[in-house]
């Protein structure tokens, strides 16, 4: 007939007659035991298994954007703030570079439209009044006032922004003009050429 004592805990039993009890040790986060035996546990596959279906289920949600946007860029959505351009046509994307090192400064979405002479007006912002004081005011240069010509080699071409992937451009071509423009806004004057759609300050 066995007595009445309570078994020994595991712990107990391990610790011995001569030892404080072992306190039993606990894991918070099992998906940080990452190998037993040298293998991977069960929950650390688990855990792999789910972070590659989100990660290939969030490349096709990209993908599939991507391809809507490029067959039908009238309509991509915009994520971020962008300078300039309204979407509904064909525009121009400038490239703002800095003097120095030639850095790209901004990239500035412009309108590019027919006037009832025929001749041709971009309407754009400045970069450097935005940078400056957050002014996304517009300006219109014509063709009567500073000669600027229309490039179009890359008429229909897709600019897809580097730092967005998201916002996209359908081209109109590129701007020549080699006659110096100063930004009329008050506080600016930045003078500035454009050169096959890149900006440089004169």
């Amino acid at each position: 007939m066995s007595d009445d004592k309570t078994a020994p805990t595991v712990a107990e039993a391990a610790a011995g007659p001569d030892s404080s009890p072992v306190t039993a040790r606990v894991i918070e986060n099992p998906m940080m035991t990452m190998m037993r035996g040298g293998t991977m546990t069960s929950a650390y596959e688990a855990q792999l298994a789910k972070e590659k279906a989100d990660a290939a289920e969030a490349r096709d949600i990209e993908n599939k954007r991507r391809l809507y946007a490029e067959r039908r860029p009238d309509e991509a959505k915009q994520y971020k703030h962008v300078l300039g351009g309204n979407k509904k046509y064909p525009g121009i994307v400038l490239e703002v570079r800095e003097i120095r090192d030639n850095k790209v400064l901004d990239y500035v979405e412009c309108e590019l439209n027919v006037l009832d002479d025929g001749t041709l007006a971009l309407q754009m912002v400045c970069a450097w009044c935005y940078h400056r004081a957050g002014i996304t005011k517009d300006f219109t240069i014509r063709q009567t006032h500073r000669y600027f010509e229309l490039d179009t080699r890359r008429q229909g071409e897709l600019w897809v922004n580097p730092h967005n992937p998201r916002n996209i451009v359908t081209l109109a071509g590129t701007i020549q003009m080699t006659e110096s423009f100063a930004c009329p806004n008050l506080g600016c004057g930045k003078r500035f050429v454009i050169d096959n759609s890149v900006v440089r300050e004169k």
